[in-house]
């Protein structure tokens, strides 16, 4: 079984061999530490750390313009590994939030301002294009990264990403299901009152699941399961922390809860490996998620 098999039979829910597993992003920093080198790090050596991890997936951003897509990159990946590539791509909440003064931003979200409504439509068009373009080069999956909650819960109304977000999120899923390309959504914080709009926007999956902000995955799992591929929940601040047998422990209760009958993809909540983290610690998880992680 290929790695890109591995991972479309988790979101399909159908039997495997283990949970498969991976972070979008290495930070060059890690990958040199993990492969004991020093000087630049190239591309062979990234592909060489994450099988040294026995990651399945890669994340690559997609830029705003063709100019600024490294559409080699999705090709690459494609093409000459067997690694599941998703394309990164920024929602239209966080785009348009990134456009101005973020208080000033839910404010107006709030009082529902036609330039507001029309700069998030906007926003979504690009974002889409951005998509397109990913999946043209080569991308597998598109994770949608749409960071519109914090600790507490969302930053807006939920009765205004009804109206105003959820549409945009439909059309864009939407139009990648039609090319059977399979679309994550990503957001920090606590999403619980989102998840039945995921379900409804027509997404395959949901990524970050911050233990932190209170999203209880064992629950997650039984109320939204057999409608959303899971992925993350395993906290990076508890890594840093933690224990070489407390990262064993916390890892084997994560797939406990989380693996059974498929529909989960081992991966930190963050997504993402800076070069601060000590290696010994990285390979302590990721050696967990191998040993715990067999069906």
């Amino acid at each position: 079984m290929t790695r890109a098999e591995r991972v479309y039979r988790a979101l399909a829910r159908q039997p495997l061999d283990q949970v498969p597993k991976g972070e979008w992003q290495l930070a060059p920093g890690l990958v040199a530490n993990l492969l004991g080198k020093s000087g630049p790090v190239t591309w062979e050596d990234e592909v060489e750390a994450r099988k040294l991890l026995g990651m399945d997936l890669v994340g690559l951003a997609v830029g705003v313009s063709e100019k600024d897509t490294d559409t080699n990159s999705f090709k690459r990946w494609r093409e000459d590994t067997d690694f599941f590539v998703f394309a990164l791509v920024d929602g239209p909440f966080q785009r348009a939030a990134r456009k101005m003064d973020f208080m000033d931003f839910l404010c107006q979200v709030a009082t529902r301002e036609q330039e507001i409504i029309e700069l998030v439509r906007n926003e979504a068009w690009w974002g889409m294009e951005e998509a397109l373009r990913a999946v043209e080069a080569g991308a597998n999956g598109v994770i949608l990264a749409d960071d519109i909650a914090y600790t507490r819960g969302l930053y807006i109304n939920p009765k205004l990403v009804r109206d105003i977000f959820l549409p945009l999120w439909e059309h864009q899923v939407a139009k990648l299901r039609e090319r059977k390309i399979p679309v994550f959504f990503h957001s920090d914080g606590n999403i619980q009152e989102l998840l039945p709009y995921l379900v409804e926007a027509g997404f395959t999956g949901v990524h970050s699941l911050e233990p932190g902000s209170g999203m209880d995955i064992g629950k997650i799992k039984r109320d939204y399961g057999e409608s959303l591929c899971l992925m993350g929940n395993f906290d990076l601040d508890f890594l840093v922390r933690a224990s070489e047998s407390e990262i064993e422990g916390a890892v084997r209760e994560l797939m406990a809860v989380a693996s059974p009958g498929g529909g989960f993809i081992f991966s930190t909540s963050s997504g993402c490996l800076g070069e601060e983290l000590p290696k010994e610690k990285v390979l302590a998880l990721y050696r967990a998620a191998e040993r715990w992680g067999r069906y």
